[in-house]
């Protein structure tokens, strides 16, 4: 089952008024990924995948860009000045049978911290709300404070489970934005 609406394509003001274009990962993506991946530095790569990944292979970048839409779901950010290039992507993917997913995102290094990856985010909850996903969770390390601090940002209610390691972040989507979120801390 397919989904598409508007709000899956579209702009995003940064914080320094910079438009970027998003829109939802497409098939043909596959070799912009593996370009995207290949800017990315060691410290983004290992915090995003927990290790050292210098290629994306072929196979992983066909799995990243082939999702059905519904449970596999992921959205991309394309550099203004060059919209064959990506600069961030962000992405859910569903566990079988359920109302919750896995999410990750990652944005470009030179592109970190003007507030891409939150506002990709938000379109990405209420592309996951659309399709009856109430629970997102976040794996992520303990030290990558910029994504501790996105999801916390999205000011839904979150639970925080910390498990070998990592961060667990649990995240309510049915919690109103922009609301106090409550946070509870698990060990």
């Amino acid at each position: 089952m397919t989904v598409m609406t508007q709000s899956e394509a579209g702009e995003l003001t940064l914080l320094d008024g910079t438009v970027v274009h998003y829109r939802a990962i497409r098939p043909e993506d596959a070799p912009a990924l593996q370009r995207f991946h290949s800017r990315l530095s060691e410290r983004s790569i290992y915090q995003r995948l927990f290790g050292v990944m210098p290629v994306l292979s072929d196979q992983l970048a066909h799995r990243f860009t082939h999702v059905d839409g519904y449970d596999r779901f992921a959205l991309v950010a394309l550099d203004p000045t060059d919209p064959n290039e990506l600069i961030g992507v962000a992405r859910f993917d569903r566990e079988p049978g359920t109302d919750r997913a896995e999410y990750a995102a990652i944005v470009v290094d030179q592109w970190q911290g003007r507030g891409l990856g939150l506002a990709l985010t938000r379109r990405l909850v209420d592309a996951a709300r659309r399709r009856n996903v109430r629970h997102l969770y976040a794996l992520v390390l303990p030290e990558n404070a910029r994504m501790l601090n996105l999801l916390r940002d999205l000011g839904l209610p979150e639970r925080i489970k910390h498990v070998d390691g990592i961060e667990r972040v649990e995240l309510d989507l049915d919690g109103a934005a922009g609301t106090a979120a409550s946070t509870v801390r698990e060990e």
